[in-house]
């Protein structure tokens, strides 16, 4: 009898054990080969995930803004006016040195030089540079031409340099008053002064540079008043033969 008892108390407790197992949750061992939809995540691992993606991204603009500029490198140097457009898009650091390139492949060729200025000229969108206007300038000064004032003057306006243009138009008066641009008066120059200074960016009239130059155009329009006034004089003094 006591025999039967104990292993009735016996049959009792391995099933208590069986049911109490069966509740338990999975280990950690069994968690381990869950299917991935179905393992725990961590608070994290969005936001690890997100950066790497981020990261990654990052990269692949900054490989491809590196082969766009070594295009536009190239073409260049290649001597394509055309690259001017598309480099317009990027910085205006990388446009500077894009157009600094044509100016260098001109070399000494006043005809090249004109031809690409006239390429800027004509485009809307397009800006000048200080190298572009200086070349010019002195290749004007060498052979000074009433077909390319306008051109010079615009040029300047365009690269945004105050103290650039300040020199064009001391140039051009200079040779005017030396008698060799005798076939442009100095009011047709202080018309084309006054036109062109306002293809200036803003910030280049606000600039020192800038307020010099407005002293330096107010000065040129006094003088030409002065000498009107003057040419006036002389006319309305003579006494008739």
């Amino acid at each position: 009898m006591s025999a039967i008892l104990i292993i009735s108390v016996f049959l009792i407790f391995v099933a208590t054990l069986a049911i109490l197992r069966t509740k338990r949750s999975p280990s950690n061992e069994e968690t381990e080969y869950l299917p991935p939809g179905l393992r725990p995540r961590g608070l994290f691992d969005d936001r690890a995930a997100g950066s790497l993606g981020e990261g990654s991204e990052d990269e692949s603009k900054k490989r491809a803004s590196e082969e766009f500029e070594r295009g536009l490198l190239s073409r260049a140097a290649q001597g394509d006016f055309e690259v001017l457009k598309d480099a317009h898009a990027g910085s205006a650091e990388l446009y500077r040195h894009i157009l600094d390139i044509l100016v260098e492949r001109c070399g000494e060729s006043a005809d090249e030089l004109r031809t690409l200025a006239d390429f800027i000229t004509q485009n809307d969108e397009l800006r000048a540079s200080h190298t572009l206007a200086a070349r010019l300038l002195e290749d004007w000064e060498r052979n000074p031409s009433r077909a390319y004032v306008p051109q010079l003057l615009r040029v300047a306006a365009l690269s945004d340099d105050a103290a650039m243009f300040e020199r064009a138009v001391s140039s051009l008066m200079r040779a005017q008053s030396d008698g060799r641009l005798t076939d442009m008066s100095a009011e047709e120059l202080c018309s084309l002064f006054e036109g062109e200074y306002w293809l200036l960016s803003s910030e280049a009239k606000r600039s020192g540079a800038g307020f010099l130059l407005k002293q330096r155009l107010a000065h040129v329009r006094r003088e030409l008043s002065a000498a009107r006034a003057a040419r006036v004089d002389n006319t309305h003094g003579r006494r008739p033969s």
